[in-house]
């Protein structure tokens, strides 16, 4: 048994499908175009977060690399000399990608060096940042993050939130001590607090820090770094 049917298209359906077709094509090309626009926008935001030239301290050597899996990532960190000699660094990581990212870091970033200003002490920093990261940002934005005063002297106070641990390392590499706990990242919820942990680096050692790029870099055949 066999049916068969006949579908007659004229000019004016033709005419009709092609100008449908060519406004969802355009509509996919304007976000795409916007998009990219805010990608652009958030890596330049970014950008002008991390310094570009780090600072001269005496008895540190620093040293600074950044790179990006994809346009845009959500790793900011600085270092700001303190006038009594200390230096006060931020490493954090901004939840997600793109501008949203960005936002969580500039207004990190800003309310960092705003708290320097007021009361540099590891308790007070990190109850600054989540206060304010907890106001202004949505359920899903959160930064963790390690901030450290470094003496002169080596040693060193800070906390750690929600970031993977820093690495204390002796003078040939190995590692020393790992730095921190688990904990929440700033901007998860209202009136946390975070130990504070103390420690010394030692002559020609250093104090490592990095975000979970690194841990979760993959090799050719998939193994985790």
């Amino acid at each position: 048994r066999e049916t068969s049917y006949n579908l007659d298209f004229d000019s004016g359906f033709l005419l009709i499908s092609t100008v449908l077709l060519g406004l969802l094509l355009g509509m996919e090309l304007v976000d795409k175009i916007n998009f990219r626009d805010e990608l652009e926008l958030a890596r330049d935001l970014q950008a002008s977060l991390i310094p570009k030239a780090l600072p001269q301290t005496r008895g540190y050597t620093l040293g600074a690399h950044n790179e990006i899996a994809n346009t845009v990532g959500g790793d900011i960190y600085d270092f700001v000399p303190l006038p009594d000699g200390r230096l006060a660094v931020l490493f954090g990581d901004a939840s997600g990608h793109g501008m949203a990212a960005g936002l969580v870091m500039a207004v990190a970033h800003a309310a960092f060096r705003t708290q320097l200003e007021v009361d540099p002490s590891p308790t007070a920093m990190f109850a600054t940042l989540n206060r304010i990261l907890c106001r202004t940002g949505g359920p899903r934005a959160f930064f963790s993050a390690v901030y450290f005063l470094l003496s002169e002297d080596g040693s060193l106070s800070g906390s750690v939130a929600g970031h993977p641990q820093p690495l204390l390392l002796d003078w040939d590499g190995s590692v020393r001590a790992r730095i921190g706990k688990g904990a929440y990242p700033l901007g998860i919820r209202p009136n946390l607090s975070w130990p504070v942990e103390t420690g010394r680096i030692e002559p020609r050692g250093a104090l490592f820090l990095h975000s979970d790029g690194l841990p979760e870099g993959r090799s050719a055949v998939g193994e985790q770094f």
